[in-house]
Order: C-alpha cells, then sequence, then structure tokens
C-alpha cells in the first residue's frame, strides 16, 4: 500500500502548462482571419473609389475645357461681329460726314456753273435785236451744242452726289440699327424702342432702290428729310428736294404737317385734323430773272391740302419747262 501512495497518477492536472509552441502551425485563430478579409476588401473598395474619383477628376477636366473652349468661341464670334460691323458703321459715318462737309461747297460750285452755262446758252441761242450789221450774227450750233452737254454733265454730277448721300444715310442708319440689335443680344438685355422692328440692311437696300427709281422716273431728287413729332398733330415731316426738268432744276422744301379742323373739332369728329402741305422755294435770288418769273405761283411759298399734291407737282414741272 506504501507504494502505491509514493507512486504519482500521470493525469491531465499534472501535465506542465503549454506556451502554445508544440500547436500544429496550419491551424490560424478565428479572429485573426476574419480581420484579414475585412483589411483586403476595404483595400479593394478604396481601390475602385479612387479610380472613380480619378475618373470623375479628368471628366470634369474635360467638360471644363470644352466649355471655355465653347464660351470662348461663342463671344469671340459675336465680338468679332459686333466690332465688324462696328468699325464698318464708323467707316460710313465718316465718309457721310466727309460728304457732308463737301457736299455744299461742290453743290454752290456746280449750280453757279450751271447758272453761268445757262445764260450763256441764253445768249448763245437768243437773236440780236439791234440792226444793221447785227442782224446777220447767229449762234454758232456747236457752241451752243457743247454748252448743253456741259449744263446736263454738270447737273448730272450734282444728282449722283446727292443720290449716294442718300443712300449712304440709309446704308449707315441700317447698320446702326443691327449692331444695337447685335449689341443687345450680346449683353442679353432686350433692344431698345424701335430696334426689334428695325430694318435689316437688305431690306433698307430694297427701300433705297426703289427711291432711285423713283427719282430716276421723275428727276427730282430728295437729298434730305427731318422729321419732327409734334404731339396730338402727328409727325412734322420737311423734304429738302430738288427738280431737274427739262434742262432746268429747282430747288425746294415740301413740309407736311396736320392742322386741327375747329368746325370738325367742335362737332366731336373722331378724327379732326386736315392733312396739308407746304411748298417753299429755294436760292430763287441766284436764278435768273426770266426763269423766276417763269416759275409764277411756285416762286413763292403757299400751303394747300395734301390730296392736292400731285397736281401741285405736275405743275410745278410745267412752270419749270415753260418758254417765255
Amino acid at each position: 500500500m506504501a507504494a502505491v501512495s509514493k507512486t504519482k497518477k500521470a493525469g491531465k492536472e499534472n501535465i506542465p502548462p503549454s506556451d502554445g509552441a508544440d500547436e500544429p502551425s496550419g491551424v490560424e485563430a478565428p479572429s485573426t482571419s476574419k480581420e484579414g478579409r475585412r483589411a483586403a476588401d476595404l483595400e479593394r473598395r478604396l481601390q475602385a473609389l479612387t479610380a472613380e474619383r480619378d475618373r470623375l477628376r479628368s471628366q470634369r477636366d474635360e467638360f471644363g475645357r470644352q466649355f471655355e473652349e465653347l464660351s470662348k468661341t461663342r463671344n469671340t464670334e459675336v465680338e468679332a461681329l459686333f466690332e465688324k460691323y462696328k468699325e464698318k458703321a464708323a467707316v460710313q459715318a465718316k465718309a457721310q460726314n466727309d460728304i457732308i462737309s463737301n457736299q455744299t461747297a461742290l453743290t454752290e460750285r456746280l449750280q453757279g456753273k450751271i447758272r453761268d452755262l445757262e445764260k450763256a446758252l441764253e445768249k448763245a441761242t437768243a437773236l440780236p435785236s439791234a440792226g444793221g450789221p447785227f442782224d446777220a450774227v447767229k449762234a454758232d450750233p456747236k457752241e451752243v451744242k457743247a454748252l448743253k452737254e456741259e449744263l446736263t454733265k454738270a447737273k448730272a454730277t450734282i444728282k449722283a452726289t446727292e443720290e449716294k448721300f442718300v443712300a449712304l444715310e440709309r446704308e449707315y442708319k441700317a447698320e446702326v440699327k443691327h449692331s444695337q440689335n447685335l449689341q443687345a443680344s450680346r449683353s442679353g438685355t432686350a433692344p431698345a424702342a424701335g430696334v426689334v422692328g428695325g430694318i435689316t440692311p437688305e431690306e433698307a437696300a430694297k427701300d433705297a432702290a426703289c427711291l432711285r427709281l423713283y427719282e430716276d422716273l421723275s428727276d427730282l431728287s430728295v437729298p434730305n428729310v427731318k422729321i419732327r413729332d409734334t404731339g396730338k398733330a402727328g409727325k412734322e415731316i420737311v423734304y429738302n428736294c430738288i427738280q431737274t426738268y427739262a434742262g432746268r432744276s429747282l430747288n425746294f422744301k415740301i413740309k407736311t404737317f396736320n392742322v386741327l379742323d375747329a368746325a370738325k373739332a367742335k362737332a366731336k369728329d373722331p378724327n379732326p385734323w386736315e392733312k396739308k402741305v407746304q411748298y417753299n422755294p429755294e436760292g430763287l435770288e441766284m436764278e435768273p430773272a426770266d426763269f423766276v418769273n417763269r416759275l409764277g405761283v411756285f416762286g413763292k411759298e403757299f400751303t394747300i391740302p395734301r390730296e392736292q399734291m400731285s397736281e401741285m407737282y405736275e405743275e410745278l414741272r410745267t412752270a419749270i419747262a415753260a418758254e417765255e
């Protein structure tokens, strides 16, 4: 019994604590394996997000570049077009001012020359009234023809100058309106009143062509027009006119305006205004006396109803071409 009591049982409780060095190497702790998988998953997600970020940045930069190019192209085209019309308007304004400054002097010189030629022509074609040896004196046909040709050329030069001025003025106004429209569209603001409905350069050219046709058919040149708003009476329009007919020319002004008819106004007429036309000759002091006398009533200012203007114009042409 004693021997048995001295012998220690080799039980589990007698085994020394293990430090883990003797555990199998292929077995991992469950927590360590889970954390590794999570780290790998986060790494993959980070790489994907980084790639998406880089893609969005590149797309943003590309869109920004395209937008800048489009904005630059749009602004450049509009600005270039606007500058083009602005330069053209400036050139036309300078040309217009040059014509205005030179036209007066040119017209005066040419009209003086016309008066001299007309006087010379009258002397050349008139028969001498004295008797004796002067009875045989006759006008030289070649001299008369030369004077007539020179007179016609001088009048044609005046008319061409005035027509050029009128056409240039219309084109200038059309370009100004077009430039104002362009500037308004560029700035994003509404154009000023009257600009939206303004005529285009093409329409202005058509109007100018129609007016030139009327002038060629009637030999009536209108180098200038002034318009004034008189309030309730409407607009007062003054036309500077030059009528050339049968080798003669006459400067005059035509003013159209409205006059209140007291009787119609008292009777509550919805349209109590009467249209009137005022005729006013100009420069007659520089014309030959016989020509002024032939004008008759057209040698002085007068006013008539508007509906009589066509008859007045026919009588004016007849008076200009009348012979003594």
